[in-house]
């Protein structure tokens, strides 16, 4: 990539490198709704920030925050000024891969955990090499499928962020209509009594979400 010299070109150049990690679906958000993330893959979570100063613990908890109950999904931070050491000691303790957000495009690993990334991308390179017989590399995916892909990136954040939020408003809804429906009796009764527990529930569980330091 050409030099860096805005924070959409950083978030695009940090969703390459993660295709160069294995996240071969890592689609960079570009400032849209994304609750922290600013890219998405089906395998992880990333956020970049490339003005404002050195992340802080703030920052990372922003990022874990925006996981939510995805937690298989691996997370990683790109910054362009580095990282204090409290966000360095969070990160350690919770698996978070940290990455510099270099100029000219390079992404140097800060901590432990981004090593191993790319400890086990090069080694997942060398044992496809090596195997006898490869499939060819599939070409450049045409521009409606890396529409679909972003529109799916994009819809795919929007709902692992914000489902409490979602799963809240609809069962509010449904509390508010079902009761006083047409239809039938006992599926009315049935989706009065599941709002009257999930509206409360979702509704403490996005509250929450909401403190949760650094958001």
């Amino acid at each position: 990539m050409a030099r860096i010299r805005t924070a959409a070109e950083a978030e695009v150049n940090a969703a390459e490198q993660m295709q160069r990690l294995g996240y071969h679906d890592a689609t960079a958000l570009l400032g849209g709704v994304d609750g922290g993330i600013d890219v998405y893959s089906a395998r992880a979570y990333a956020q970049v920030k490339w003005r404002g100063g050195r992340a802080d613990r703030a920052d990372l908890q922003n990022l874990y925050g925006a996981r939510g109950t995805s937690s298989g999904r691996d997370l990683l931070y790109f910054a362009a000024a580095g990282y204090t050491d409290d966000a360095v000691e969070y990160a350690e303790a919770l698996g978070i891969a940290l990455f510099r957000c270099e100029p000219d495009g390079e992404t140097p690993p800060v901590g432990s955990h981004a090593p191993k990334l790319i400890t086990a991308a090069h080694n997942s390179a060398v044992a496809v090499a090596s195997a006898p017989s490869q499939a060819q590399a599939p070409g450049k995916a045409s521009p409606v499928l890396s529409v679909a892909r972003t529109v799916w990136a994009r819809v795919a954040a929007f709902l692992g962020t914000h489902w409490r939020l979602i799963g809240a408003i609809v069962c509010t809804l449904v509390l508010l209509i079902a009761p006083f429906g047409e239809g039938d009796v006992g599926l009315r009764v049935f989706a009065t009594v599941a709002s009257v527990v999930g509206a409360p529930v979702f509704w403490l569980l996005y509250l929450q979400h909401r403190q949760v330091p650094g958001r």
